[in-house]
């Protein structure tokens, strides 16, 4: 079993990917901030993060 400071470090970087994934959501593909950000890139790395902390997790509570 996980301790509880792994589950609290899990917790916080979930809740991390999800401001993340607002402020790409927000972000205006006609309008990308200085130095370009390539929002269906961020998407997917935000996606493939969400599937691995899911997968940590599972771990965790198996």
């Amino acid at each position: 079993m996980a301790s509880n400071r792994m589950m609290q470090a899990i917790g916080a970087l979930e809740r991390a990917v999800g401001r993340l994934e607002q402020q790409v959501d927000r972000s205006r593909p006609s309008a990308p901030p200085p130095g370009g950000i390539d929002a269906a890139a961020a998407r997917e790395a935000l996606r493939s993060l969400d599937a691995l902390i899911a997968e940590v997790r599972g771990q965790a509570h198996g």
